[in-house]
């Protein structure tokens, strides 16, 4: 494991022990503050395009593994993944966050916080190993005894990558923490688990995608954090410190991590590894979104809101902004992906998976949902409020768990229904939480959604009538053809109709942003 230090003072090379990494109005009060808009947004932008090209890459491998591979292959690493998620969220202890939104962090802390993770990492880590055939056991799928036992042996890198994120994105260097994932996945995927693949290793080349991923991606953390990490050590004065507000962050994580997997524990053990594979594919748009707007939200929106905590009129327009374009992004990807279900798990997947069609429709329909949500616990995070999360999560967790386990014998599409539906109740709770807790009206969330709910209709509209036109061409015909009818309605709207279409933000800002710049430019050219 890469590790790096300074010769003296802090980490960020202050010599009287003090980090630079403070609150920005605190460690450069002469610096005039940005605005909390365009400062997530070019964030957003940044951190969102490198998502955006990871997601694509990550579509191109699963079009190519899930054509050499089977759904049992995808469900015995989608159980052991399971496993090592929970080691993930042992170590973690919330330390990482508490980094991110303690005002000023000292040399002791980085150090305390990485000799603590490294070292619970390798005692989990060692559990998670012998733990491993009762793991496989309990999911009843006999090869994830030795699939677990090599997953443990990557929990010190797990931990070694959450605290140089951290460090990064407390010093807004969101350009290495976006592009540290879509490095080390592309060396994962095609360097290692295409080439597995095709030479017919069947799930370990899954197995080995995960240990290259997470083993490049602390090799690249390291070099990109060096500067700002120290060595591993231990002060009871900094551990003090961090630990009631590491406590609140990692007392969430458990439900959490129960939210997440709770679905995938109970469809390996009622219907085994090929249904798990089945969900695990068809919840790829769902899950993969989620993870990589969280990273969005980690990176940018958090940090943000942070600095906000005391400032409720800002925070209420950043959350409602924050709303609105997560609205707008993904309520018309969802229409897009019901309307055009069987031709995307056609392209995806290939013609073997069409058992995975209604479920992916069904679990695309959430992706607000869930998206939405981590939106809305970014607020109750940076208010310092974590706890308000456990109750959500509680009620998720306990309608996933009597959902599934009554409708589990009308097959995989009923637990996708409960899914659904859980989710959708997390949202309406989370929701309401931050508007008593921020004195919002529920009027304002609703009008957020007006314009989004209407570009849906549009591309429900657009798909539909498109699709019917296209009757006898191929899958990637028809979904090209209407994603570039969908894309073009949708431009338009932002370029003649920017203040309807992005209501809650400063059009003229938008505008200027280097992202969209161009995309203007074109239209302009096109249309005039």
């Amino acid at each position: 494991m890469a590790e790096s230090a300074n010769d003296g003072g802090d980490a960020t090379g202050d010599p009287n022990g003090v980090s630079c990494m403070a609150n920005t109005e605190d460690s450069n009060s002469t610096t005039k503050p940005r605005k909390l808009t365009e400062r997530m947004l070019k964030g957003a932008a940044w951190s969102g395009v490198t998502s955006i090209a990871r997601l694509g890459l990550k579509f191109i491998s699963v079009a190519i593994l899930a054509r050499l591979l089977s759904p049992r292959d995808y469900g015995v690493v989608g159980g052991a993944l399971i496993a090592v998620e929970l080691a993930a969220m042992l170590y973690g202890l919330g330390l990482a966050q508490a980094l991110i939104q303690r005002k000023v962090v000292e040399r002791d802390h980085i150090a305390t916080a990485l000799g603590v993770s490294l070292t619970l990492s390798c005692v989990i880590g060692a559990a998670l190993w012998l733990a491993a055939p009762f793991v496989a056991a309990l999911m009843r799928i006999e090869a994830l005894t030795d699939v677990v036992k090599l997953l443990a042996f990557t929990t010190p890198l797990g931990a070694f990558n959450l605290i140089c994120e951290a460090l990064l994105v407390r010093n807004m260097r969101i350009r290495a923490v976006s592009l540290r994932p879509l490095f080390s996945f592309s060396v994962a995927g095609f360097v290692v688990a295409v080439p597995m693949a095709f030479a017919g290793f069947g799930y370990w080349s899954l197995v080995a995608m995960q240990i290259a991923e997470v083993s490049v991606g602390a090799l690249a953390f390291g070099v990109a954090a060096r500067k700002l990490l120290v060595l591993p050590g231990f002060s009871a004065r900094a551990f003090r410190e961090l630990w009631p507000m590491s406590l609140g962050f990692s007392l969430t994580q458990p439900f959490g991590y129960l939210v997440n997997n709770t679905p995938k524990f109970l469809i390996a053990r009622l219907m085994g590894a090929e249904a798990l594979g089945l969900f695990t594919r068809a919840a790829f748009l769902s899950e993969n979104a989620g993870h990589l707007f969280n990273g969005i939200v980690r990176i940018v929106a958090f940090p943000a809101m942070a600095q906000l905590q005391n400032d409720r009129e800002r925070l209420r327009s950043g959350y409602l902004k924050g709303l609105s374009l997560t609205a707008l992004a993904t309520i018309p990807t969802s229409a897009f992906s019901i309307v055009f279900a069987q031709e995307l798990v056609d392209i995806m997947l290939g013609t073997r998976w069409d058992e995975a069609v209604l479920p992916f429709a069904l679990l695309a329909t959430s992706l607000y949902f869930r998206l939405g949500n981590r939106v809305s616990y970014a607020v109750l995070q940076a208010l310092g409020q974590p706890y308000l999360i456990i109750k959500n999560n509680c009620a998720v967790v306990a309608i996933l768990a009597l959902g599934i386990l009554t409708t589990s014998d009308h097959g995989l599409a009923s637990i996708c229904t409960v899914v659904l539906l859980a989710f959708g109740a997390a949202f309406v709770i989370t929701v309401r939480l931050v508007s008593r807790v921020m004195e919002m009206s529920i009027g304002a969330i609703l009008r957020a959604h007006v314009m989004p709910m209407s570009l849906a209709l549009v591309v429900v509209a657009i798909g539909v009538g498109t699709k019917a036109m296209l009757v006898g061409q191929s899958s990637i015909v028809i979904v090209a053809i209407s994603a570039l009818a969908v894309v073009n309605s949708v431009l338009a709207l932002l370029y003649f109709l920017p203040e309807k279409t992005l209501v809650w933000f400063d059009v003229e800002g938008v505008r200027t942003l280097p992202s969209l710049r161009f995309a203007f430019r074109q239209l302009a050219r096109y249309y005039m």
